[in-house]
């Protein structure tokens, strides 16, 4: 008698587990494509997930700030958002990871919520900066349906929730900088409906055209901080002497043999 197997080729392979990295809870995606299934049936099931992004300067301040380690306990996936954080993973467990970076989500996600149909709600920035992000996101993603937004500067955040409640939303992008967007979903998330909340930095500024994308070279081989070093070398000069302790911290917790938790 032939044995059925009644999984076929067709069915997706099951999220990776989380790997720690340096304390700080980060899922190894392969591909974009199986991160955008988690979501997906995420809003199939009518759950609800906060996902963030995650390099290494937020690890590195995790390690000085106790509130923010315990706020990026409380988020359910943690994406490898620069690749001194798949360098770490390298490093300590042998094995690097794919880059899935929030920017390039933020905007692959939409591209499936207007095919799907989901309602997205984009809170944070600026006003004309919201206003302008709107109106490039539905030049980009005709079939997008922005159900609501409102700008970072309000006072009421309960109306806020109300609102986005209201709207019917499915996913909904915070761009108040970090950590202040995850503060904000952590503080509210259990009292909104949406099945998806994620921070998304200055990624409304990049939809609007107001801020220029690294290009695609630098983009492809995970060098963006390159790119913003040479474009703003004062501004971005502090963050790569937190990138160089971040990787001697790392190494020396290797050599010690102490483990990936901080």
């Amino acid at each position: 008698m032939i044995s059925l197997n009644t999984k076929t080729l067709e069915d997706p392979p099951p999220s990776p587990t989380p790997v720690n990295v340096m304390g700080v809870s980060v899922v190894p995606f392969e591909t974009y494509d199986q991160a955008l299934r988690s979501i997906e049936e995420t809003i199939a099931a009518k759950e609800k997930s906060f996902w963030v992004a995650i390099n290494p300067i937020k690890v590195y301040n995790a390690w000085h700030q106790p509130e923010l380690r315990d706020l990026l306990r409380q988020t359910d996936v943690g994406i490898c958002d620069g690749v001194g954080v798949s360098v770490a993973s390298r490093i300590l467990h042998g094995r690097g990871m794919k880059r899935i970076t929030g920017c390039d989500l933020f905007f692959k996600l939409l591209s499936r919520a207007a095919q799907k149909q989901w309602g997205v709600y984009l809170l944070g920035a600026s006003p004309e900066s919201n206003a302008a992000a709107r109106q490039g996101l539905e030049k980009m993603y005709p079939d997008l349906k922005i159900v609501g937004w409102q700008d970072g500067y309000f006072q009421d955040s309960e109306k806020v929730v109300e609102q986005i409640n209201a709207s019917k939303a499915d996913l909904v992008f915070v761009a108040m900088g970090s950590p202040k967007q995850e503060e904000w979903i952590a503080r509210h998330r259990h009292a909104i409906n949406a099945s998806f909340c994620m921070g998304v930095g200055g990624s409304f500024d990049i939809a609007s055209g107001n801020i220029r994308r690294a290009p695609r070279l630098f983009r492809m081989t995970g060098t963006e901080f390159l790119f913003r070093l040479a474009m703003e070398p004062r501004k971005r000069l502090s963050n790569q002497k937190v990138l160089m302790n971040f990787l001697l911290r790392v190494i020396g917790r290797k050599i010690s043999g102490v483990g990936a938790s901080v």
